[in-house]
């Protein structure tokens, strides 16, 4: 196992580090798929679940929004929710699974972090970036979220240490580790592309101003490539073939390539100082982070989280419009962000020597001091604010049981919601979701002749009087199954 003999924790401090992260991230746990970003999750869960009830071929993922069709989609490649089908396999399919997965992989980049901060800059800065990362509102959040970001914030941070190992020992089996945990994150999520800014930084410090004549780093790019090209490859050829895709190549659409969004500063305010500043490090860790920019670099491999962190900044200018829209596009910039934010304590609230480093500096000492306490408070503030979100008498919850209860496994559903699939994956139902300005009697009858036997929804989302008039139509000329306060269950079936 590539993790054996990293499994010894030398240092007491990192033990229970990773202890707290673990029995933090385990509150609410079995809690089901819904809340916040629940739509991300609930296409990851359901490609697990096809996974399970399908056949386990990772070749071919299946959403549940596909309707009459399979469902195979152009996405990333699933082996994370491929990991959580194999755990359904001995434990039974259980969102619970796919959240402890996503855990134990954070628990593993939090640890991974350690040591490549060790390695490079020092035990202390390793402690507290560890501590730092740990901590934070969001990356607890998403840690425990059944999303592959954890798995894919793992092999960046393993990618990247043992290459550093490889560059300093030159043993082929460190190059080959690093390959495959870079491969894996790219084919996880694409812009992870970006990481190799920081290892062709690495490469020239290994090799001077040699390294694209290096027959071994050609080697390193193929078995990194080649699985990614492939895969991809693969997976555009399900999008010809079903229309189906996550728009993992919509360049100048809704991720990629919008570049429009750089000339308007409401993107810098709303990615750095919103997202990062406030959501991710909290102000009170964002602080020591600036600080930390600015501190001497004592040792020559730090300058690679410098580059690091440039890397990730490119990665936000072009992928700007997923930048813009989700908080947890910005969890790559938090692995370097930490180390900075780290470097700052490890010098102004060292480990050792606290009672000597407050006479000798007490107001800066005390300045940290309180930003770690506020940090604390304010990450505590934020999760809780996230927790209060998962509420198990949500109207989701009450509408799938009604959509188990009143319709057949195999029937298919149309759902009126905002785009999210968790409807659909909470009813273990197949079928469409229709979003409100599309919510006409004409595009139902489409989706009817193609198969669709009833139609739900939350009311919050009838949006206009054009939305009202049509649900009244339903009303008027299909049987009603349900009708409350809150969503609608109406049969299309004559």
């Amino acid at each position: 196992m590539i993790f054996a003999k990293y499994c010894f924790l030398k240092s007491k401090l990192i033990k229970y580090i990773l202890l707290v992260a673990f029995l933090i991230r385990l509150y609410n746990l079995n809690f089901p798929v819904s809340g916040w970003h629940s739509w991300r999750q609930a296409d990851t869960a359901s490609i697990a679940k096809n996974f399970y009830e399908n056949g386990h071929n990772i070749l071919y993922p299946q959403i549940d929004w596909g309707g009459n069709t399979p469902g195979y989609v152009e996405s990333e490649f699933q082996i994370y929710p491929f990991f959580v089908s194999a755990l359904y396999f001995v434990f039974g399919v259980n969102d619970t699974w796919g959240r402890l997965l996503s855990v134990i992989f954070s628990i593993l980049t939090i640890y991974g972090l350690y040591l490549l901060v060790r390695k490079t800059i020092s035990e202390q800065v390793a402690l507290w970036s560890a501590f730092i990362y740990a901590v934070i509102p969001l990356n607890i959040y998403y840690s425990r979220a059944f999303m592959p970001e954890s798995m894919m914030l793992m092999c960046i941070v393993f990618g990247i240490y043992f290459f550093v190992k490889w560059v300093e020992g030159d043993k082929w089996k460190n190059l080959i580790y690093s390959a495959l945990f870079i491969s894996f994150s790219i084919l996880l999520k694409i812009p992870t592309l970006y990481i190799g800014l920081p290892l062709i930084f690495l490469a020239f410090q290994k090799y001077r101003w040699k390294p694209f004549g290096n027959l071994t780093l050609w080697v390193y790019a193929l078995l990194v490539f080649v699985p990614v090209v492939l895969w991809y490859y693969h997976a555009h050829n399900l999008y010809l073939q079903t229309g189906l895709s996550f728009g993992i190549w919509g360049f100048g659409e809704d991720k990629w390539g919008n570049f429009n969004l750089l000339i308007n500063p409401e993107f810098y305010n709303t990615v750095f100082f919103k997202s990062i500043a406030e959501r991710h490090l909290t102000w009170a860790g964002f602080i020591p982070f600036i600080i930390g920019l600015f501190i001497k670099r004592e040792h020559k491999n730090e300058k690679l989280f410098d580059f690091w962190l440039i890397s990730v900044l490119v990665y936000f200018l072009i992928v700007a419009g997923g930048n813009k829209s989700h908080e947890y596009y910005q969890l790559p910039f938090i692995l370097p962000a930490s180390v900075f934010a780290a470097r700052a304590f490890a010098k102004y609230l060292p480990l050792k020597n606290i009672s000597s480093s407050f006479s000798a500096h007490k107001l800066r000492f005390t300045f940290f001091a309180v930003c770690l306490i506020v940090m604390l408070v304010l990450s505590y503030l934020r999760i809780a604010n996230f927790m209060r979100g998962e509420d198990r008498n949500a109207v989701v919850f009450t509408m799938s049981n009604e959509i188990k209860k009143y319709t057949a496994k195999n029937d298919l559903i149309v759902t009126l919601c905002d785009g999210n699939p968790v409807y659909l994956y909470l009813a273990d139902r197949k079928g469409w979701f229709i979003v409100p300005s599309n919510f006409e009697i004409k595009n139902i009858e489409k989706l009817k002749i193609l198969g669709a036997k009833y139609i739900t929804g939350e009311k919050l989302f009838l949006k206009t009087s054009e939305n009202f008039a049509v649900l009244d139509s339903l009303k008027n000329n299909y049987r009603v199954v349900k009708n409350e306060e809150s969503y609608f269950l109406i049969s299309l079936l004559e």
